[in-house]
């Protein structure tokens, strides 16, 4: 299934500071959501609400929104077999704040 991918300020900012190899292989991937589908792409439910995407040592979290939109809340650089609990919270807050509207 095709999605549009969005990415919050937040996560913009962090996908800024990847390096522009880095950056395109995260838009490689985000390319193949929306115009072949998400299946195409290495993704993982990660717990309620938080998906990861799954592009070489990359990882994007993202949640679903109406209208078939994913929207990516934290982007990092995979380092330990397990997602850190930090990119789970900084995930978790960003998404409730979307949920409210802020």
């Amino acid at each position: 299934m095709k999605y549009k991918v969005e990415k919050i300020k937040q996560a913009e900012h962090e996908f800024n500071n990847l390096t522009s190899e880095q950056q395109q292989l995260l838009n490689s991937d985000y390319d193949i959501i929306e115009n072949v589908g998400l299946e195409r792409v290495s993704t993982k439910k990660i717990e309620t609400d938080i998906y990861e995407i799954r592009t070489s040592n990359l990882r994007s979290l993202y949640t679903y929104q109406e209208n078939k939109i994913i929207v990516v809340v934290t982007i990092f650089i995979k380092t330990t077999n397990k997602t850190p609990e930090w990119a789970k919270k900084a995930a978790r807050k960003r998404i409730k704040n979307l949920q409210q509207g802020d």
